[in-house]
């Protein structure tokens, strides 16, 4: 086939239907060939290729063989074998999906990020092998419009309208029946795929993986800075992660903590809406206690984590958070809106409060709420055994191999 060369797989010991088992932890596994699609670029930091090198080193560590195909080696997903995949849409992608499939003979296809017309594409090129696709969101949720900041209302109006295409496409992709198993990282993305037309009884919730660095001694647990306490926010900047919300409510939170500030960190995704932050921002009078850092390295984002009194996480829309769960690790105080898991992540936590999403007003009384409390002995020990247990790496990796285990299983022999 063009463009495809034979010495894309190395030669493997484990062939893709022997059923050799092998043990992890004292359970028995059966060994399988994954083949995971993926149309995010390695070259994005976080998110979905985030994932995707910690699924892929994940299986591989339980004694799976894995090809990747995306645009460039990932890194991270080294123990892969790299298939590299064209754009989608062009009749190359199809090629090298169907050179990949008959080179490496997957037990399992795992679409682990695909646009609507991409899903359409591999349909027909997959549908004899058992699969699955993760929807991490639906449009026209997450997607952004650049301007009409200033009303929430308006902008989503017209943000739905722009992206109707998108969404009647992916009500068609549902709709059509052919994708056999959808996986979801939150019960928001799940409510949407059914609100589609996919059969709730078809999708597989499973909550994504947190890992935690050190744990912060409870000590910790504390004010860091009474006086002039420092509110953090980490989110790429644009229109649906809400730190206008923010903005909105401290000049209520500034009447208590006259020195109080708030650092808003992350990548500028829309220059209008960094615009709209500092306009709205002055016309409140509170432009001298924001900053905004467009990105910040590994090191210097830790130390803000180490020293911030509250993290709010103000989204209007998430398909999970990973954010706030990094923040939960590190901070004492918590605010977030019901959006993504952030109320799963926040369950039973005197430290954190859950606001409706897109109520300024709300998160001003949260953040006071968070600030004139006092945490009990062993807080940040307690909230990282319930994060642990809900979101382990080992129970995600588990999961996905009883839903690969269970599908290759239905498949007529």
């Amino acid at each position: 086939l063009k463009g495809v060369s034979l010495r894309l797989f190395r030669p493997v010991n484990v062939e893709p239907s022997d059923n050799r088992q092998h043990s992890v932890c004292g359970k028995r596994h059966i060994l399988m060939r994954i083949l995971i699609i993926s149309q995010a670029s390695s070259w994005m930091r976080g998110g979905v290729p985030a994932e995707t090198a910690a699924l892929v080193q994940g299986l591989a560590e339980r004694g799976h063989v894995v090809a990747l195909a995306c645009d460039a080696p990932l890194r991270g997903a080294e123990a892969a074998r790299h298939v590299p995949i064209s754009a989608v849409g062009g009749s190359e992608f199809g090629h090298q999906i169907e050179a990949a499939l008959a080179q490496f003979r997957p037990d399992f296809v795992h679409v682990m990020c695909m646009s609507s017309r991409g899903v359409l594409q591999l349909e027909p090129i997959i549908r004899a092998h058992p699969w699955a696709l993760t929807a991490h969101s639906i449009p026209p949720y997450e997607n952004k419009l650049l301007g009409l900041h200033d009303s929430d209302a308006w902008h989503y109006r017209l943000r739905n309208l722009r992206y109707l295409p998108n969404s009647l496409l992916w009500r068609y992709v549902f709709l059509r029946g052919n994708i056999p198993e959808v996986i979801v990282h939150s019960a928001f993305v799940q409510s949407i795929a059914v609100a589609y037309g996919y059969p709730a009884k078809l999708v597989a919730q499973i909550p994504l993986f947190v890992r935690f660095g050190e744990p912060v001694r409870d000590s910790a647990s504390g004010m860091r800075n009474p006086s002039a306490p420092l509110l953090l926010t980490v989110g790429g900047l644009t229109h649906t992660k809400g730190q206008r919300d923010v903005i909105a409510a401290l000049p209520k939170v500034l009447e208590r903590f006259p020195a109080l500030s708030y650092q808003m960190v992350g990548e500028v995704r829309d220059q209008s809406y960094v615009k709209s932050l500092r306009a709205l921002a002055d016309r409140l009078g509170v432009g001298g206690s924001i900053s905004i850092t467009p990105g910040l390295d590994n090191e210097a984002l830790e130390h803000l984590r180490k020293t911030a009194d509250v993290y709010i996480q103000p989204s209007h829309e998430e398909g999970f958070c990973l954010a706030y769960a990094e923040a939960a690790s590190r901070i004492p105080r918590l605010v977030g809106t019901a959006s993504g898991a952030i109320a799963e992540m926040s369950a039973d936590d005197p430290g954190a409060s859950v606001v409706p999403v897109r109520d300024p007003g709300a998160l001003s009384q949260a953040i006071l709420s968070q600030l004139d409390r006092s945490l009990p002995d062993g807080h940040m020990a307690d909230r990282m055994r319930r994060l642990a247990d809900r979101f382990s790496f080992d129970d995600y990796m588990s999961a996905h191999e009883n839903l690969y285990r269970r599908a290759a299983e239905r498949l007529p022999q």
